[in-house]
């Protein structure tokens, strides 16, 4: 069974964190049209920084999985509409068991290019998180699409 993750299909519990800001780092779980590269989705989260902002900010989503799920599909990226004039700029992605501390994906961001990830195996995993670290002030993290599966 496919489980969107933002916008109005997210199911109650799954969410662990919230949608707001917490010392400038600010969460939006259900972002409507996030747009990575030339990719347009209808869904997502977004991820960025708005007080006292540095070159290394870190950021999270939070899922409570709780082993229920098996795996995850998602498109990552640094969101188009970041307000930044350096395209050099690149933020790092993380996908780790809170559990475990295990980190089960990562790849450093470019501006411009999507990395989508379909199949990652969470079906261990009680408590999913998606970290975004760099600048987010200027390149915001952005995950299109985000489904886990029964």
């Amino acid at each position: 069974m496919r489980v969107e993750l933002s916008g109005g299909n997210l199911p109650g519990g799954l969410q662990d964190s919230a949608d707001g800001c917490d010392f400038g780092i600010c969460a939006t779980w259900s972002a409507d049209n996030v747009v990575i590269g030339s990719r347009s989705f209808r869904t997502g989260f977004v991820l960025t920084c708005s007080v006292a902002c540095g070159a290394n900010d870190s950021g999270y989503f939070q899922m409570k999985t709780a082993g229920k799920y098996t795996r995850f599909d998602g498109t990552f990226g640094i969101a188009a509409d970041s307000p930044g004039s350096d395209k050099t700029q690149t933020l790092e992605l993380t996908l780790a068991d809170q559990g475990t501390g295990k980190v089960l994906y990562s790849k450093t961001l470019e501006y411009g290019r999507t990395y989508t990830l379909k199949g990652l195996d969470i079906s261990h995993v009680g408590l999913l998180r998606i970290t975004f670290a760099g600048p987010l002030a200027s390149a915001h993290g952005a995950v299109g699409a985000p489904v886990v599966h029964r």
